[in-house]
């Protein structure tokens, strides 16, 4: 539902995220609505630990989209271009205007508009086995890529600058995305799996847990749960880095 006596775009449902027992339910979800020009943005006021972090969502996709119709989960821009983090024909991917900071395709589609998925993506660029440099996890399971391009080793990604950074649209266009957005952590300075965030319920459905560490520089925890006014949608239930609606 909408906030009320609200006109803003970004409108709050219910992320159908309930487990029989253990697992944590999740209340809140955000819907972004390209129509409406909805996003978030915030620009941290000093870099965190470039090198190393982990970003985790949960995503229902309200659309499908094509190789030009692109839903941006995480965007900042990248020495004159963008590092952006989407969905592209149904794909998650990577593409950065600088190609040391690394790039990727899934093989894996995500073509099913009623699920939730829960998405992990750890970046660590200290890792001096190319493979590990980047791990992104669906409902739990480690992805694989049909095009990966490691960073480079020790090379400092655009997120987590002191750049404006986006979620629900491209870094530097006016391209807005579709789709409902639960429980978003950013975890400046460690690499972590998405057991951290999640873990099977008793059936084998992946389902949410509480995160228990700590969030670093940079680092937040949006669980959209104040619905007090627009603003308070953007706040930080882990600290003060709290996002503009």
């Amino acid at each position: 539902m909408s906030v009320p006596g609200s006109a803003s775009p970004l409108f709050l449902a219910t992320a159908a995220a309930a487990a029989p027992a253990g697992p944590r339910q999740i209340d809140r979800s955000l819907r972004f609505d390209s129509g409406s020009s909805s996003y978030l943005s915030k620009t941290p006021s000093s870099a965190g630990n470039r090198k190393t972090w982990t970003w985790s969502g949960w995503v229902k996709r309200s659309e499908l989209t094509t190789a030009d119709a692109n839903n941006y989960l995480f965007s900042v821009p990248d020495s004159g271009g963008h590092c952006s983090f989407y969905f592209s024909a149904d794909k998650l991917r990577q593409n950065p205007y600088t190609a040391a900071n690394g790039s990727f395709t899934t093989n894996a589609v995500f073509r099913d508009p009623s699920a939730w998925y829960h998405v992990v993506y750890a970046y660590d660029s200290t890792q001096s086995t190319a493979t590990d440099r980047i791990k992104l996890y669906v409902n739990g399971v480690q992805q694989t890529f049909s095009a990966y391009s490691a960073p480079t080793q020790n090379q400092d990604s655009p997120f987590s600058s002191a750049s404006a950074h986006y979620i629900g649209k491209h870094a530097s266009s006016s391209t807005y995305s579709n789709f409902y957005l639960a429980e978003v952590h950013f975890v400046d300075g460690t690499a972590l799996a998405a057991t951290n965030f999640g873990q099977e319920d008793s059936n084998g459905a992946w389902q949410p847990k509480a995160f228990s560490g700590t969030y670093g520089t940079n680092g937040f925890h949006l669980d959209f749960s104040d619905n007090s006014s627009n603003a308070a949608l953007g706040y930080d239930a882990a600290g003060s880095n709290d996002w503009t609606v």
